[in-house]
């Protein structure tokens, strides 16, 4: 007999995602603005602050949502 439940929210398909405004520098901690994305995989980005361009060391910043412009 299936449980009564709430259901699972349909998940996002791969290359559907929120519009990102920046990424975290992992080694310093600063916001970075120059980066390049295709879909939700960073594939550029340098920090102007450390330098740093390591692309696995930057984590996604803050993402804009359904109302945001």
């Amino acid at each position: 007999m299936p449980l009564d439940g709430p259901k699972n929210p349909p998940k996002k398909k791969k290359d559907e995602y929120a519009e990102v405004d920046y990424l975290m520098c992992g080694h310093c901690g600063t916001p970075c603005y120059v980066f390049e994305m295709d879909g939700s995989r960073i594939l550029e980005a340098l920090c102007m602050v450390c330098g740093n361009d390591e692309v696995r060391l930057f984590n996604l910043g803050e993402e804009a949502g359904p109302d945001d412009d």
